[in-house]
């Protein structure tokens, strides 16, 4: 069977490409063919949810004392991105290329370097002059959910959609970028960018347990403005959490990665039965309410990758403890300004909804 199609989308038809490809899935209903008009009250929530995302990472930059003597890493300065992002291989994709063998003429595959629900990630290199990338391959299967946006003629497999819809200007250095992208007869094959040498947020927390705070402010801003701008591109990721970053160890660098669980914005909320991201940060409107909101999941997520990188543990470990969202610090050396910021990203909740 079909998954239901998730909200915004519509079901399509199998249609068959030119290669003999069978295609399945949902479409999402392209922004273009919605209202341009909102109600004064939506403009209004939509300022505050800005104001209120970028009052989180200010809060953090003036307030985020230091009161922990064991450091994590030498470096502690904030990262400052260069003022320009590696050039593309292809700055003006656009069009899918149906076979393996331009792929194949291009990059070479090396070892698998990480796994997931929606696909497998490689080393790779270019070939013409050995730039290091991702490859990540996404198998074609019956339940590939597809989304229409503007300035593509036919619905993409969701990953693709999103990160082309990451590349418009302007871009951030926080999240990871697609070069280019191909389609083969059994599998989607996505050429990205590969910060070397870098390792998963959680690999680094579980390594470095309980970060100092300075180091926990330079992670911390950065993945709020990942976030901030995922949402100012129209893109809910629907599954921040501390797998889904990758942080070069040397410079604190954070970038935001893997949109397989990802939909485009939608201000009406998303049906809470088809939530997708990790249940550990899953948000309590999830089993409480009928539908749950992109920003206030979002402001969640951030406080329990928060509270991990600070604390020996996960702040919840059940439903029940979601529900009840009752937060015990186990880090006796915790600033004040500390739990005021988890303090202000548990407030959002009830600012943003």
């Amino acid at each position: 069977m079909m998954c239901s199609p998730l909200p915004g989308q519509v079901p399509v038809e199998p249609t068959v490409t030119s290669n003999g490809l069978t295609a399945q899935g949902a479409v999402e209903a392209s922004p273009a063919n919605k209202t341009s008009t909102e109600k004064p009250t939506e403009c209004r929530k939509r300022k505050g949810i800005c104001s209120f995302l970028m009052s989180v990472w200010k809060a953090m930059k003036h307030h985020f004392g230091c009161c922990c003597h064991s450091s994590a890493v030498d470096v502690v300065e904030p990262f400052i991105p260069p003022p320009d992002l590696d050039p593309e291989p292809d700055p003006d994709h656009s069009a899918v290329k149906p076979n393996n063998e331009s792929f194949a003429s291009l990059f070479n595959v090396g070892q698998m370097i990480g796994s997931g629900g929606f696909g497998s990630v490689y080393e790779g290199t270019r070939k013409f002059d050995g730039k290091k990338v991702a490859i990540k391959q996404i198998s074609k299967i019956y339940n590939n959910h597809y989304l229409d946006i503007p300035g593509h003629p036919a619905p993409l497999v969701t990953e693709v959609a999103l990160l082309l819809m990451m590349r418009q200007e302007p871009r951030s250095p926080h999240v990871i970028q697609l070069y280019e992208w191909f389609e083969h007869t059994h599998k989607f094959t996505l050429v990205m960018e590969y910060p070397e040498p870098c390792e998963s947020l959680l690999d680094f927390i579980i390594l470095n347990n309980k970060l100092d705070e300075p180091t926990a402010r330079v992670i911390m801003r950065q993945a709020v403005l990942a976030v901030q701008h995922c949402i100012k591109h129209g893109v809910f990721h629907n599954d921040v959490h501390a797998k889904n970053f990758l942080i070069k160890k040397n410079t604190l660098e954070l970038k935001l990665i893997d949109f397989g669980c990802g939909q485009l914005l939608s201000r009406d909320g998303y049906e809470s039965r088809i939530y997708r991201g990790l249940p550990t940060y899953c948000p309590p409107e999830v089993f409480t309410d009928t539908r749950f909101h992109a920003v206030p999941t979002n402001v969640w997520a951030l406080g329990v990758l928060l509270y991990e990188m600070v604390n020996p543990c996960s702040p919840f470990g059940n439903r029940m403890e979601i529900t009840q969202a009752k937060v015990t610090f186990r880090n006796s050396n915790l600033s004040k300004g500390n739990n005021n910021i988890l303090a202000v990203l548990g407030a959002g909740l009830e600012i943003v909804t």
